[in-house]
């Protein structure tokens, strides 16, 4: 009798939790990647392709079609971490409801000459890729571009994988400007990314709405939760950057990593109970931010150069020096060669709950960077209509921990005035508040006898590196 199916390979399994009851579905084991792509192309919803323990030099995956709601198309190695993907492989979701589990991408890198390509692309919907490793996959040439993983989708996630190594342009992670809503990163561990300098080398950089001081209800609505990042270095400036609104960043932990968590430009983004452990390290920082209807809560940072900024905005409305040099988009906006602001200026953000602790500089600064590049740039806007409530910072070795920026006042900078920020119910352990306009909102204690950094460290829990990433991971040697 004649196969009614074109890959002999496919035998019948069955495949239970998938919606309501079991269903049957089809497995197919292949071993090269030309086999591999006969088996995608045969597959239909609810059946596994597993691919065959061993190297796989130069395969190009990809998926062209998927799975339904309940029913995804399942590709996997034959054991978790088995499959090497190596030489100039990649990986594209170009299908719904597909999920991809157990590889490494490990010995190679994409070919010189690629540009914002991805090692890992999502461009569908509903994909999943989890257990899975990039090591060390780089190019000869730090100047030859690409990310790691790449989302230009809608609700797409990567979950419990591994990232080491990236020593290349672009970040590690990103998300498309348009079209690329509801994607997630979770419990992903990103350690010993290497330090060069290049802009645009984050870790994660989500794009969006927003980019462009978009202020309406769309946003890139992506989530970062519960990832460590451990001597994450990168660009050395941000390890998390949102340009985008409706953003959260939750329950992550920062170790020795170079860089902030910062809210670049964006509104209505979350930044909640995240803990960045400096170590010390020069270049460690705390969290910063920009935009509008921001929330930053429960954050905890120790041993940074500064705990929290909020940064002046630019003016952009017109020329306040014959000097400016006006931040013009030709992309992005809704009218070509329209300005945007270099910073957008904070409005209407609460900063509440967090606790500050032995940073070499302030714990917040109030008004960062303001006139900074003057006259070319018009970074003159100062924060208002903020909200500082709650907050704790600890200062073992004394000094000034709350510091701001008193506006100049002579022309052309006379015309503006700002709305007062509000400084409620924070307190000061060991430091003093410089800044006479959120002295009130401050309540002094000198530090207990019986007070210990690591004790409170130690309640927090921060992430450890065998709570995240795939399991077959944990203590490799690569």
């Amino acid at each position: 009798m004649k196969n009614p199916h074109p890959f002999s390979q496919w035998a019948i399994v069955l495949v239970s939790g998938l919606g309501q009851g079991a269903l049957f579905g089809r497995e197919a084991l292949v071993r090269q990647p030309l086999e591999l792509q006969r088996a995608l192309n045969a597959a239909r919803p609810g059946d596994i392709v597993t691919l065959k323990n061993g190297d796989w030099k130069d395969a190009v995956v990809s998926i062209e079609k998927g799975g339904l709601a309940g029913k995804p198309l399942e590709v996997r190695a034959e054991s978790p971490g088995g499959v090497t993907f190596s030489g100039a492989s990649s990986l594209v979701i170009n299908a719904p409801f597909v999920t991809v589990t157990g590889l490494l991408f490990h010995k190679g890198g994409l070919n010189e000459g690629v540009k914002n390509s991805a090692v890992i692309e999502f461009r569908s919907h509903h994909g999943i890729v989890r257990n899975s490793a990039i090591v060390d996959y780089n190019p000869a040439s730090f100047e030859t571009k690409y990310y790691w993983v790449w989302f230009s989708g809608d609700s797409n996630l990567v979950d419990h994988c591994y990232f080491k190594g990236k020593s290349n342009l672009e970040p590690v992670i990103g998300n498309d400007l348009e079209e690329s809503r509801h994607n997630s990163v979770l419990h992903c561990y990103f350690k010993d990314i290497p330090y060069a300098k290049g802009n645009g080398r984050e870790i994660i950089r989500v794009w969006g709405s927003g980019k462009y001081e978009q202020n309406g209800d769309d946003g890139a609505f992506f989530t970062i939760e519960g990832n460590l990042f451990e001597h994450a270095d990168g660009e050395g400036a941000e390890i998390i950057s949102l340009k985008s609104n409706h953003n959260t960043i939750l329950h992550n932990t920062v170790v020795a990593s170079l860089g902030c968590i910062n809210i670049r430009r964006g509104n209505f983004n979350t930044v909640k109970e995240n803990i960045i452990l400096g170590k010390g390290v020069e270049g460690a920082r705390g969290f910063r931010m920009s935009g509008e209807h921001n929330l930053v809560q429960g954050n905890f940072a120790a041993g940074c150069e500064y705990g929290i900024e909020v940064s002046c905005g630019e003016y952009i409305a017109s020329h306040l020096t014959a000097d400016y040099q006006p931040n013009l988009k030709t992309k992005g906006v809704k009218k070509e060669g329209s300005s945007v602001p270099t910073y957008p200026q904070n409005k209407d953000v609460t900063i509440i709950d967090n606790v500050m602790v032995g940073h070499t500089g302030p714990d917040l600064a109030i008004g960062s960077s303001y006139k900074s590049h003057w006259p070319e740039s018009q970074q003159v806007l100062l924060p208002e209509e903020c909200i500082i409530k709650n907050n704790r910072f600890v200062r073992p070795k004394g000094g000034e921990s709350v510091i701001g920026t008193i506006p100049d006042t002579s022309p052309p900078l006379d015309q503006f005035k700002f709305k007062p920020n509000q400084y409620v119910g924070n307190l000061l352990i060991g430091g003093t508040c410089s800044f006479a306009p959120a002295a009130g909102g401050f309540k002094s204690e000198p530090i207990s006898a019986g007070w210990s950094e690591t004790r409170e460290i130690a309640k927090l829990k921060p992430l450890t590196p065998l709570e995240v990433g795939p399991d077959w991971a944990h203590g490799r040697k690569w």
